[in-house]
């Protein structure tokens, strides 16, 4: 049993595989064929011989050494051949299921008669890979199966990643790894396109991963595990290079650096809005989609399928934080189904923030915040209505002098704040703000020149009256502008340093080692 054939029998235990591409291939029939199964019989011993005994190989092997070999060369290529059309089956019955349950279509259906018949004429050739008649054999299924391929890639054009998603998660029962395969050989082997890698690196972490209890998954493998067994289905399936060989190595080993940071972005995520804000799911699905034909690496995948998974993870702790700490109404209201897009793009899994609410069990300290919310609204409305009793009971009667105390306090606050407003207003000196008191500040050949209109001193605090082009620039840069204010306020004596708007509010400020940047 090769690698290949591991790999098979590893996801075949993990989910549930009756029958796979191998045992096919082995001649391995089973009382119950699968739905993928072929319409006629394929011979158990593909290299056409009949089976020897250990004895008969023994006296006999090396005698037939060399035609041996040439019957292996023969049989892996037929194993090869098999294990296509298979797979190209397994893709129509996926892709009719979309048309029928998910565009409600019709399906287009492809006559794959001729391309069963090209594959039965290839398996009873005789003699060996050399021979015109081979070769006839060997171009006639080539062409049918590429014709099958160009069918199918036709009809999966018309559907989004969102149809697949939806149809392999809601299959029943589940598909299963050797369809999953068949789907990941179609789509790495087909015309690259942002649709067809969006669909390979769906169809890749749904086979490498396994979902597990609270909407969570795990993954089957390492990463460099994944990475081996990446390289091995590459190599079963033919599948050629989209990518320039040169500098291959550095490219992949950034672009995987990047689906780490990514990942520790996550990480460090206390709450689900601030994922939101940074729009960091939208930046995850554009980094995939940068990355071009450079996806399909082997490292570029298995980073890729580690990263849907973490980041998927880390959502569904998101979320479910959000609803201990809130109500499903209120949340309902806040996010609706705005993101879930976006989230499904960057975690290769459908997730929609509502249903997985739904889904989550009310804790306690939810049912007690609502108790104790009925029950204030309760003792609100007894208070109101005895106040209403009581009134209504009270005789009327008219009270001159009857002042609320409150009221009256605030109307003398208001009346001496009025007085000393017009004793202030009538000074010599009459100016806004403290910014506009103080003197003009040369800012000299620094950087400030840019992003300040002007700077003005009092005789401890330097003012910079920010321009609109500060508002663009990463705290960091501000920062160190603010370091510069502080650096040239010193200079004339001042201790700190203020960056405020023209409307006045304070953007940045900064007092001895203390720089502080002030966000909206």
């Amino acid at each position: 049993m090769n690698v290949f054939e591991d790999l098979i029998e590893e996801l075949r235990d993990e989910n549930l595989l009756e029958q796979t591409v191998i045992d096919l291939r082995k001649g391995g029939a089973t009382d119950s064929s699968p739905a993928d199964s072929f319409d006629f019989a394929i011979e158990a011993n593909v290299s056409g011989s009949r089976t020897r005994t250990a004895s008969e190989a023994s006296r006999d092997g090396q005698e037939n050494q060399g035609e041996s070999d040439e019957v292996s060369e023969r049989d892996f290529y037929r194993k090869r051949a098999v294990e296509e059309i298979s797979s190209l089956q397994m893709v129509e019955h996926v892709l009719s299921g979309i048309e029928r349950e998910h565009m409600k279509t019709v399906p287009a259906s492809y006559d794959d008669l001729q391309a069963k018949k090209a594959l039965h004429n290839f398996l009873q050739v005789e003699g060996d890979t050399t021979t015109r008649e081979y070769a006839d054999a060997e171009f006639n299924l080539m062409r049918e199966t590429e014709a099958w391929s160009s069918v199918l890639g036709e009809r999966d054009r018309k559907m989004s990643v969102a149809n697949l998603r939806r149809f392999c998660e809601n299959s029943r029962p589940p598909l299963s790894s050797q369809a999953l395969l068949a789907l990941a050989r179609f789509y790495r082997n087909a015309s690259f396109s942002e649709l067809t890698r969006a669909k390979f690196e769906f169809v890749m972490t749904r086979l490498f991963s396994r979902e597990i209890e609270g909407a969570k998954r795990r993954l089957l493998f390492g990463r460099a595990e994944m990475v081996g067994h990446i390289k091995t289905l590459y190599a079963n399936w033919a599948s050629v290079a989209l990518y320039s060989a040169d500098d291959v190595s550095l490219k992949s080993r950034t672009i995987v650096a990047g689906f780490d940071e990514k990942v520790g972005e996550a990480d460090k995520a206390e709450t689900f809005d601030q994922l939101i804000q940074n729009d960091f799911f939208k930046k995850v699905h554009e980094f995939k989609s940068a990355t071009g034909e450079m996806f399909f690496t082997p490292e570029v995948v298995a980073a890729t399928i580690h990263c849907n998974t973490m980041v998927g993870n880390k959502f569904v702790d998101l979320v479910r934080l959000e609803r201990e700490r809130f109500n499903l109404e209120s949340l309902e209201r806040k996010y609706g189904s705005e993101y879930d897009q976006e989230i499904s793009d960057a975690t290769g899994k459908t997730l929609e923030i509502i249903e997985l609410l739904k889904n989550l069990p009310e804790d306690e300290g939810d049912a007690s915040r609502t108790n104790s919310e009925q029950q204030a609204a309760a003792t609100t409305t007894t208070k109101v209505a005895r106040s209403a009793e009581k009134k209504k009971r009270a005789p009327f009667r008219f009270e001159l002098f009857s002042v609320n105390k409150w009221l009256l306090l605030v109307t003398i606050l208001i009346v001496s704040a009025s007085g000393a407003l017009f004793y202030w207003g009538n000074q010599a000196t009459t100016e806004s703000s403290s910014a506009e008191n103080a003197t003009d500040v040369n800012l000299g050949t620094s950087d400030l020149k840019d992003y300040v209109r002007s700077a003005r001193s009092t005789p401890s605090t330097l003012y910079a009256i920010t321009q609109p082009s500060w508002d663009q620039l990463p705290d960091e840069k501000k920062k160190d502008l603010v370091r510069q204010g502080l650096e040239i306020a010193s200079k004339t004596g001042q201790k700190s340093v203020q960056f405020v708007n023209v409307r006045g509010r304070v953007e940045a400020y900064a007092y001895g080692d203390k720089i502080e940047v002030m966000n909206p």
